[in-house]
């Protein structure tokens, strides 16, 4: 087996390999990745059995066949060599060679026969099959991924919620038990009630292959199995098995006290509060008066803080503790002009975070005592 291919080309390919291949795995196989040349074209792929990608890359195939190589160590070599065509060979007993200038290097493989079967999508049957732009998945992912729980215990929280809300629109809930944000846009395809749970691993895997804003996305839903498909991307993934928690419940039907408040002022208020806050909780207390909200924290270990914020508020007076962590969260990744809506209640309530003039999107925060 014989091939040419630009380094950028290359480089593309193994990029998306690097964080699934899983260097605590005992299965040696599955630290390597599977290149298989043929015709025009050379296929990468990566599997870790839960998550596998496989991309097709332009290549000038001399002579046709599959190898594998340590997904890691091929990716270093690559990323150093100099610009220009990169010339790979099969060697005996499994070995590779890669050349690009005077580099020249021989890297160990393993029988590609040991390499498992990478599904291959099957949009017959799938519960919901769906085409999105990258820009809008990219978004919906950004705006809810954070608020997937970490805790391992919990396992149908592990993972974000993707669902037909409506005819021809698509829903993506997370939450950690603590917080919980929701998100839905127009999306070619959907329908209400099919779901399943994609997990965090696997979106943070997505997101990589939603880097370039344009190209759409072909989504597509079985039982058992997510896939996305973009351009010569194919990736698949498991699905955390189990009911998602009925997230309606938690949503307020109305949050009489809402302030608007420029995000990029209230994140840094929060970032300079939250210094001297716990490094458990990191709680402050959110107090709303006219045109004003005062971000304030005391630490007996450390000491205290406040900050005042202009706000858009004509309301009554109300203070609430949040954990400063799960609003700067938010407020981190949405456009520093952009306004935010807070909706308050009573100290007990739930604070609901909106973006303004995004009525399809709902960050709900639970209240601490401070």
């Amino acid at each position: 087996m014989e091939f040419s291919i630009s380094k950028s080309e290359l480089l593309a390919g193994l990029y998306l390999s690097q964080g699934i291949v899983d260097r605590r795995t005992t299965i040696p196989i599955l630290n390597n990745v599977l290149l298989e040349a043929a015709g025009n074209t050379l296929t990468i792929s990566a599997t870790d059995q839960e998550i596998a990608v496989r991309r097709a890359c332009t290549a000038k195939v001399k002579s046709p066949g599959t190898v594998t190589a340590g997904a890691r160590k091929l990716y270093e070599v690559v990323r150093e060599l100099p610009d220009g065509d990169i010339v790979i060979s099969g060697k005996e007993n499994n070995w590779i060679e890669v050349k690009a200038g005077k580099g020249r290097f021989r890297l160990v493989g393993l029988d590609p026969r040991e390499f498992p079967d990478v599904p291959k999508a099957t949009p017959d049957g799938a519960k919901l099959a769906v085409k999105i732009t990258a820009d809008v998945l990219s978004q919906m992912l950004e705006l809810t991924s954070f608020a997937i729980s970490t805790d391992e215990t919990r396992v149908t929280l592990n993972g974000i919620l993707i669902e037909g809300a409506d005819e021809g629109r698509l829903r993506l809930v997370a939450t950690d038990g603590h917080r919980l944000a929701v998100i839905s846009r127009a999306v070619e395809g959907a329908v209400a009630g099919a779901g399943v749970i994609v997990p965090r691993k696997a979106v943070v895997e997505i997101r990589k292959v939603l880097e370039a804003d344009g190209d759409e996305i072909d989504l597509i839903l079985a039982d058992g199995v997510a896939y996305v498909i973009r351009g010569p991307v194919e990736m698949s993934m498991r699905l955390i098995e189990g009911e998602f928690p009925d997230y309606n419940q938690v949503i307020p039907k109305k949050s009489p006290k809402t302030a608007k408040v420029e995000s990029a002022a209230m994140l840094a208020g929060l970032r300079r509060v939250s210094i001297v806050s716990s490094e458990r909780t990191k709680g402050v207390k959110l107090e709303l008066e006219k045109g004003k909200m005062l971000l304030s924290t005391i630490n007996p270990d450390v000491g205290e803080g406040s900050e005042e914020v202009e706000v858009d508020y004509s309301g009554g007076d109300v203070n609430v503790g949040f954990n400063a962590r799960y609003l700067m969260d938010l407020l981190s990744v949405v456009p520093g002009e952009s306004e935010v809506e807070i909706g308050l209640n009573d100290e007990v309530s739930p604070g609901v975070l909106r973006l303004a003039g995004d009525a399809d999107y709902c960050y709900i925060v639970m209240p601490m005592r401070l």
